[in-house]
């Protein structure tokens, strides 16, 4: 008989869900619940664990379903690697204890017995994944992820893009209403919500979606919390990803592609929460003390690239379809191509009609000839 799937771990409780949060950044919670372990309702008028739990609501559906993804390669349930949604936590904390270990250390510290080096990887992706929201499973990804990250800010960056530059062109006469209004209304470019960080702004050409990491409390919660750190290696400790790239993410959302003091963007924006699930929080544009003034215009020193390829995309938009494809690349050249192409379709259309209303006339003018009538005869 065929067995059902089951999911190798089991739901996670509301206790287990507060616990998690508790790690990962240490949000408000009211005294008696963090006396009690979260093991007890509590009945305070000032608990904010219920509201934490909404806050975070599509962050916990992102948990779930990543754990819903784990499968053990031991037919032996005690086997696993990972046996409980305290083991995400437990990895989870030895990663901000140790933001200089690579990832074959924290492997070890984390399964001192060895178990299986396949489940083990995929265990540790998964509470990475868990912890900075970005895709560990993927082959570019999993292998490198904790080895060296201290260096990515630097080796990664190669140029920058100030936003007073970027902004008069995605906000200017072409877009006046910002890249994600304009694109969205049009439908040229639709606007996709993505869960992994390491995915905003990237544009997929062939399927022509932009997509864009739309959790705002994740984002708002990294700023809180490096607020006061000073390196890369403070950050990781803090449970954050570094600081300049939660304000390029936060900022390219909310002032460059859907700008919140724009009506228009804003009206997209709700469409985006009540139609494609976005998090609501991405209207808020109040950044609870978290962003100091000297932030609030910043250099993309992570996102140059992807902002310089939807830049290019508004400039000069990918042809669609075989006949756009075939006038090629350049809007202003297209256009007059096309309109080129219809004037001379046009001729050679009203060319053929009157082709053949000449053809018709001379037609019936060689049958009036062949069948002359005797119309003269009978009135002589």
């Amino acid at each position: 008989m065929e067995l059902g799937w089951s999911p190798a771990l089991p739901p996670i409780t509301k206790a287990q869900v507060n616990k998690l949060l508790h790690t990962l950044w240490n949000p408000q919670f009211c005294q008696a619940c963090l006396a009690s372990d979260f093991s007890a309702d509590c009945d305070s008028r000032l608990c904010t664990t219920a509201a934490n739990q909404d806050r975070f609501r599509l962050y916990i559906t992102y948990y779930k379903r990543l754990c819903t993804s784990y499968e053990p390669l031991a037919l032996d349930d005690g086997d696993a690697a990972l046996q409980s949604h305290d083991d995400i936590r437990r990895i989870i904390e030895l990663l901000k204890s140790h933001p200089d270990k690579t990832k074959t250390e924290i492997q070890r510290l984390t399964f001192p017995t060895p178990r299986d080096p396949v489940d083990e990887d995929g265990a540790l992706n998964l509470a990475v994944s868990a912890f900075t929201m970005l895709n560990c499973g993927s082959q570019e990804s999993s292998s490198i992820l904790l080895e060296d990250v201290r260096e990515a800010r630097s080796s990664e960056k190669g140029g920058h893009i100030a936003s007073e530059t970027l902004s008069p062109v995605l906000l200017g006469p072409k877009l006046p209403h910002g890249y994600g209004q304009g694109a969205e209304a049009t439908g040229r470019h639709p606007v996709s919500w993505t869960d992994d960080i390491t995915n905003h702004l990237r544009y997929d050409p062939l399927n022509n979606i932009l997509f864009i990491f739309h959790h705002a409390p994740f984002l708002k919660e990294q700023l809180r919390l490096s607020e006061d750190c000073g390196t890369n290696t403070s950050e990781l400790k803090d449970g954050v990803i570094p600081r300049q790239y939660a304000l390029e993410v936060l900022h390219s959302t909310q002032k460059l592609l859907f700008p919140l003091w724009d009506s228009d963007s804003v009206s997209l924006l709700q469409s985006l929460v009540s139609n494609s699930s976005f998090d609501n929080d991405i209207l808020n544009g109040n950044n609870d003390g978290f962003i100091g003034d000297d932030e609030e215009k910043i250099d993309f020193e992570y996102l140059w690239p992807r902002l310089s390829e939807v830049h290019q995309e508004i400039q000069n938009p990918r042809p669609r379809g075989w006949l756009a494809n075939w006038l090629e690349r350049r809007s202003g050249a297209r256009y007059v191509m096309l309109a080129t192409v219809i004037g001379v379709a046009f001729a050679v259309l009203l060319g053929i009609v009157s082709l053949g209303v000449s053809s018709y006339q001379a037609y019936l003018a060689y049958e009036a000839w062949k069948h002359p009538t005797d119309t003269g005869l009978l009135s002589g």
